[in-house]
C-alpha cells in the first residue's frame, strides 16, 4: 500500500519486507506435550505481548534438525493464522522451537525498528489487505514479504527506536497504573457481593425498619426451574434472524445481556425473557440475563426464578458463589456441571423485602464501579491511540530530526543486498 505514504524525508526509501530480511521460515509441525526437553512456541504464547516460558508447552516430537527451528535472540516471529499478523521480538529464549503457525523473520536492519513497524498502523492496514481464508483468516510468507516498509537511514533507525522507547515508557507506566485500578475494582466488586450476602449492606436498613436478620438455606431446585440447553441440528442455524436468537455459551455474553450471533429456526430448548443464563461447560459459571425468548445450546442452562426469590438477587448470588460451582464441576478435557449439581446448589435466602433492598445496595455501589471502569477504558483507549500516533509519525519520518550526514537508506539497502548474497553463497 504505497498510497499510505504521502511523502518521506529525502534520505528514506520505500521497499519491501523481503528486501531487508533473510528468507522467512515456517515453523515445525508437531503437537504440544506436557513434558520433554524442547519447548514449542505457539501463536497463543505471543498474543499477550509477553511470553511466559513457564506456560509454553514442550514438543511431542522434536525435529530431526533441531538447529533449523531453534529460536535465537532477536528473531521475530509473525502469526500466520488465528491472531493473524501478531508479531513478537524474541529476547533471551529458552531452548525452544517455533510452531507451524508462526513464521520467523530475521531483519538485517535495527530489529526494534522492524518490530515497531509491525506494530504500526501502516503494517496493520497492509495486513487487512493481505488476509486470506474465510473460516480462519491467514497470511503466508509471500504475502508478508510483499508488504511495503518505509526504510530510514540506519543511524536514524537507532534514534527513532530510542525516541519511541522514551515515549512508550511513560505510556507503559500509565497503562500499568490503570490496569491495577481495574483489578482493584474487581476486588471491590467481590467485596460488595460478600458484604451483601452476609447481611452487612442492609444492616442499617434493618435497624431503621426494625427488621430482624432472618434467612434460610434452600436448594436451587426449590426456588427455580432449571432448563438445560440442547444444541439443535446445525442445519437449523442461520444469520438471517429466522427463528429465535441462539446462544451456545459464554462467547455471546456481555456484561449483563448476551448478544446473538446466530438464530435457530427449530429450537430444542428455550429460555424465556428474564431467565438467568448460566454457562455450564467450558467455562462453568459466567451468567447473563436473557432479554427475549431464545434458543439455548448445551453449553448453557436457563434458570427461571419462582415467587420466593428475586431474579437479580439470584443473579448476583451466582456471580459471587461461582467458585463453589466450579469446584463441583467435572470433566478432564473441559469442566462441566450437570442439572443435578445445579439443583443441589445451596442458596442463602433472605426475605423478599430484604432481597429487594440488597439489590438496591449492590447496584448503587456497582454503578459507581461501572462509571469508573468506563473512564479507565476510555483512558486506555486514548493511550493506545497515542501509541499508534507515535508509530505513525515514526514511519512518516516526523518523530525525530533527520541528519544529512546519515548514510542514505538507498545505500543501506545496497549493503543489505550484498550481505544477503554472501549469506546465500555460504548456504545460510
Amino acid at each position: 500500500m504505497i498510497s499510505q505514504y504521502k511523502s518521506l524525508p529525502k534520505n528514506w526509501i520505500l521497499t519491501k519486507i523481503e528486501d531487508i530480511c533473510t528468507n522467512p521460515q515456517y515453523g515445525y509441525t508437531t503437537k504440544a506435550s506436557q513434558g520433554g526437553n524442547l519447548k514449542l512456541l505457539r501463536t497463543t504464547d505471543i498474543t499477550s505481548g509477553r511470553i511466559n516460558w513457564n506456560k509454553v508447552p514442550y514438543c511431542t516430537k522434536n525435529p530431526d534438525d533441531t538447529g533449523k527451528y531453534l529460536l535465537k535472540d532477536e528473531d521475530i516471529v509473525i502469526s500466520r493464522a488465528g491472531s493473524v499478523g501478531v508479531s513478537y521480538l524474541i529476547k533471551n529464549p529458552e531452548k525452544a522451537i517455533f510452531a507451524s503457525y508462526l513464521i520467523r523473520f530475521k531483519p538485517l536492519i535495527n530489529k526494534k525498528y522492524f518490530k515497531y513497524f509491525l506494530d504500526s498502523p501502516f503494517y496493520w492496514n497492509s495486513i487487512s489487505e493481505k488476509k486470506l481464508g474465510i473460516a480462519v483468516p491467514n497470511v503466508n510468507a509471500n504475502k508478508l514479504k510483499s508488504i511495503i516498509i518505509p526504510l530510514s537511514p540506519l543511524d536514524e533507525q537507532n534514534r527513532i527506536v530510542e525516541k519511541i522507547e522514551e515515549l512508550f515508557s511513560d505510556l507503559d507506566k500509565a497503562t500499568e497504573d490503570l490496569k491495577k485500578t481495574k483489578e482493584q475494582l474487581k476486588i471491590y466488586r467481590q467485596a460488595v457481593l460478600k458484604a451483601a450476602f452476609e447481611g452487612k449492606l442492609t444492616e442499617k436498613w434493618r435497624v431503621q425498619n426494625s427488621i430482624e436478620l432472618l434467612f434460610e438455606e434452600v436448594l436451587l431446585k426449590d426456588i427455580t426451574d432449571i432448563i438445560m440447553g440442547q444444541s439443535p441440528p446445525s442445519s437449523t442455524y442461520n444469520t438471517n434472524k429466522v427463528g429465535l436468537p441462539f446462544y451456545q455459551g459464554k462467547k455471546e455474553f456481555g456484561d449483563l445481556f448476551p448478544t446473538p450471533e446466530k438464530y435457530c429456526s427449530e429450537p430444542k430448548k428455550i429460555a424465556e425473557s428474564n431467565d438467568i443464563l448460566i454457562s455450564v461447560r467450558a467455562p462453568v459459571g459466567p451468567t447473563n440475563i436473557c432479554k427475549e425468548k431464545s434458543c439455548i445450546g448445551r453449553g448453557l442452562a436457563a434458570i427461571r426464578t419462582k415467587e420466593k426469590i428475586e431474579k437479580y438477587y439470584l443473579f448476583y448470588y451466582l456471580k459471587y458463589f461461582v467458585f463453589d460451582l466450579i469446584e463441583k464441576s467435572t470433566g478432564t478435557t473441559f469442566n462441566a456441571i450437570s442439572k443435578d449439581t445445579l439443583e443441589s446448589f445451596k442458596v442463602s435466602l433472605f426475605s423478599l423485602l430484604e432481597q429487594q433492598q440488597i439489590i438496591k445496595e449492590i447496584e448503587s455501589r456497582l454503578s459507581v464501579c461501572d462509571k469508573l471502569e468506563e473512564t479507565i477504558q476510555q483512558s486506555l483507549n486514548k493511550i493506545e491511540y497515542l501509541r499508534q500516533s507515535i508509530l505513525k509519525k515514526a514511519f512518516e519520518g516526523k518523530l525525530v530530526p533527520q541528519d544529512l550526514n546519515d548514510l542514505p537508506a538507498c545505500e543501506l539497502l545496497k549493503q543489505i543486498k550484498i550481505e544477503k548474497d554472501k549469506m546465500s553463497k555460504n548456504g545460510k
